[in-house]
């Protein structure tokens, strides 16, 4: 579980240094975040149609505005193979 963590840590890192590269930080971070809420919640409507569930609760949200589309994909992913 710690690797995950870690993993996780690394990526938002990524997400703040490339937003900082950017010149715009905020437009950036607001950007990032959005996509993937949206891409959180898109998953969890067709996820309903296909037989994965993703729960939207505090933890899934906070992890999909801080890591962007690639957290949700690893949500898919960990729901799919950890089942």
């Amino acid at each position: 579980m710690t690797v995950i963590y870690v993993v996780f840590g690394l990526a938002g890192l990524l997400v703040l240094i490339s937003a900082a590269k950017t010149g715009r930080f905020f437009t950036a971070l607001f950007l990032t975040a959005f996509q993937g809420v949206a891409a959180l919640f898109a998953a969890d409507f067709v996820g309903s149609f296909i037989g994965v569930n993703l729960s939207i609760n505090g933890f899934t949200a906070a992890l999909s505005a801080l890591g962007g589309i690639p957290s949700v994909v690893f949500l898919l992913l960990s729901g799919v193979l950890f089942r």
